[in-house]
């Protein structure tokens, strides 16, 4: 009886174990694997506002930029990122833009950064062009 109870609790372990390491996997995946995506700076620049911190409290001195991209992908996979520029000298990306970043499902990694026209795959101006 003892030696039954020790194999189901051990196999229930092993399953929670298993199961949480797939949840992680699928965050790490979500929020941090990331690639390759441009987008288009919006024609209208967003209103400068004072920069908040997490509890709402303001910051002195930066300013922010709180913009809404749609990303393309390399493989023409599209994806809404919100993404605020922040800082005490911030200035706004210029409207209509190339920019290129490192996106993850859920959030920008890296960038965005400006980019010339001819930096951006072709196949993917097309799509961009639409973004104006």
């Amino acid at each position: 009886m003892k030696k039954t109870s020790l194999i189901i609790a051990s196999l229930l372990t092993l399953s929670l174990v298993i199961g949480l390491a797939i949840q992680v996997r699928n965050y790490y995946d979500n929020t941090y694997a990331a690639s390759k995506a441009y987008t288009r700076a919006p024609l209208k620049v967003p209103n400068r506002e004072e920069t908040k911190d997490d509890s709402g409290k303001v910051i002195k001195g930066s300013y922010s930029y709180q913009y809404h991209f749609k990303f393309v992908t390399a493989e023409g996979h599209e994806k809404n990122i919100s993404f605020e520029l922040s800082g005490e000298n911030v200035t706004p990306f210029k409207p209509g833009e190339f920019l290129e970043a490192e996106v993850s499902n859920t959030r920008v990694i890296y960038g965005p950064t400006k980019v010339d026209e001819s930096d951006v795959p072709q196949k993917l101006l097309k799509i961009l062009n639409k973004f104006k």
